[in-house]
């Protein structure tokens, strides 16, 4: 590995036992699955320090970690470029600003190793500075991810090409986005007199690599030593379960709604309407995203509550199919309908139908009627079931938090 030539400087930090811990805290699920990691950590001896910003910092606080402010490119950037099928968030100003950042903080920290999600410089300045950088990154944004895309709906080439054409030219298509994003990265790279690497993928990596996946639904090719399966990394917020939960009728069908963080509010509202007064018990959770004083009483609704234990009253939960989300129906048994918003949760969804767990609904054509109809598929047809409880017991062999720590702590000693 790159910084094996620095035996003293990383033997001389090792000593320390100090990890600096920089994910994105605008975005939900990138901070929780290094502060679930981080907290694992903690429990083998180390001194886990946080730098980042956003408004998931608090999750981080409450959890007795010091945060360092470090600027962070927001979570609108981020989801407007998701969102139009790019990962060109870094302009090259703002990178060089983000290395140069990172370099300071290293300084003044001097961390034996660093872990980073969703923070593309930290390669790049975990190089320059001789520190060995842990990278948290999902198996489809590697090199080695075994599974052909399918044409985005949320994607001009689709919308201009159509799906079948698009579907085909989907390799060259994001071979070229690859490497035409990777450009600032490249450039600073040279600069600072570091290899360039070919695309963004090579930037995203680490000296390790932990995948919050499993093999069975992200299946890769040629996987380098480095990189290690650890299974889901799923957070749960620290809120008790709502006292009725406890008096949910176990012989009515029963829907849990949730959007995630990035998901469309508005389907919030659909699943009133839909499902309003019907024969179908209904729990949502709108993490703070909608409110509503007046509801149907076959509905409770909460901003924030422990997802797995409502999954676990829950016959299908509809969805964004965020990773996250995604992982949890699986880990609970349940069969998931997804209305992906962005690239990625529509890949996830792709999974999810080859899998045979669940059913994508178009976010662009959607009508109220395509849910009222998924639901029924789904609760009528057993096959979802099976399909769900058989990767619920594959995910009972992982501990992703715990299994990244050991792994850490393996690789720092």
């Amino acid at each position: 590995m790159r910084f094996n030539s620095r035996v003293y400087n990383t033997l001389y930090y090792t000593m320390k036992k100090k990890i600096l811990a920089i994910p994105n805290g605008h975005l939900l699920a990138h901070t929780t699955r290094v502060l679930e990691v981080a907290k694992a950590l903690r429990e083998f001896g180390f001194d886990v320090q946080f730098a980042t910003d956003g408004r998931f910092t608090a999750i981080i606080q409450d959890q007795g970690f010091k945060i360092i402010p470090i600027s962070m490119v927001s979570a609108e950037q981020v989801l407007s470029c998701c969102r139009n099928g790019r990962v060109n968030w870094d302009n090259y100003p703002m990178l060089k600003k983000s290395v140069q950042d990172d370099l300071d903080l290293f300084k003044k920290v001097k961390p034996c190793l660093v872990i980073g999600d969703l923070r593309l410089s930290l390669s790049t300045s975990c190089e320059v500075a001789c520190i060995p950088y842990v990278s948290i990154l999902n198996a489809a944004w590697t090199n080695y991810y075994a599974v052909r895309f399918r044409a985005p709906e949320h994607f001009l080439p689709t919308r201009l090409l159509g799906y079948r054409i698009t579907t085909r030219l989907m390799p060259i298509i994001k071979r070229l986005i690859l490497k035409h994003d990777h450009r600032p990265y490249a450039k600073i790279r040279r600069e600072m007199g570091l290899k360039p690497g070919d695309n963004i993928f090579d930037i995203w990596k680490g000296d390790l690599n932990l995948l919050p996946d499993i093999p069975e639904y992200a299946p890769t090719r040629n996987l380098p030593e480095n990189f290690h399966y650890i299974g889901p990394i799923v957070w749960e917020p620290n809120y008790p379960a709502p006292q009725w939960l406890k008096k949910v009728d176990s012989g009515k069908p029963t829907i849990y709604f949730t959007m995630g963080s990035t998901g469309y509010p508005r389907f919030f509202k659909t699943a009133l309407d839909v499902f309003g007064n019907s024969e179908y018990r209904c729990i949502m959770t709108t993490g703070g995203m909608a409110s509503f004083e007046h509801f149907p009483s076959n509905f409770s609704i909460v901003d924030y509550a422990p997802g797995s234990g409502i999954m676990q009253k829950s016959d299908v939960v509809v969805c964004h199919g965020g990773n996250g989300t995604v992982y949890q129906a699986m880990k609970n048994g349940i069969p998931i309908i997804g209305i992906p918003t962005m690239h990625d949760q529509e890949f996830n969804m792709q999974r999810v139908e080859d899998l045979g767990i669940g059913i994508q609904l178009s976010e662009i054509k959607f009508e109220p009627e395509h849910l009222r109809h998924a639901v029924k598929r789904v609760l009528s047809t057993e096959r979802y079931k099976t399909n769900a409880r058989k990767y619920q017991t594959i995910l009972k062999s992982y501990d992703g938090p715990l299994r990244g720590a050991t792994i850490i702590n393996s690789f720092v000693n």
